[in-house]
């Protein structure tokens, strides 16, 4: 299953998880709080990552993402390893990757 991790830490965090956990409302998703997802610099850091597939690092997620991040949950789930292959149609979100991390 593909879990979001929202940073508790970062300004705004139980903010930031209630929103998000209101926007993927319906999806086959888990959502839960983390301590520091080292995205400081960002702030609103917010991790993506399921069994098998490349984890996602983003920051700052804001109100304006949460689309971008319904369309981004799409595409992950649509390709075996996570990887997304172009990510022009997350629009603002693609420009707040701090990192992709192989799956093991």
């Amino acid at each position: 299953m593909t879990c979001i991790f929202v940073c508790s830490e970062c300004p705004d965090g139980a903010r930031r998880l209630s929103m998000i956990a209101g926007a993927i409302a319906g999806e086959e998703c888990g959502i839960r709080a983390s301590a520091c997802l080292s995205g400081c610099r960002s702030g609103g850091s917010v991790a993506v990552r399921a069994p098998g597939r490349m984890a996602w690092l983003f920051g700052p997620v804001e109100e304006g993402d949460l689309d971008d991040l319904r369309r981004f949950l799409g595409l992950y789930r649509a390709d075996p390893k996570g990887v997304i292959h172009d990510a022009r149609p997350l629009t603002r979100l693609r420009f707040k990757v701090l990192a992709r991390i192989p799956a093991a």
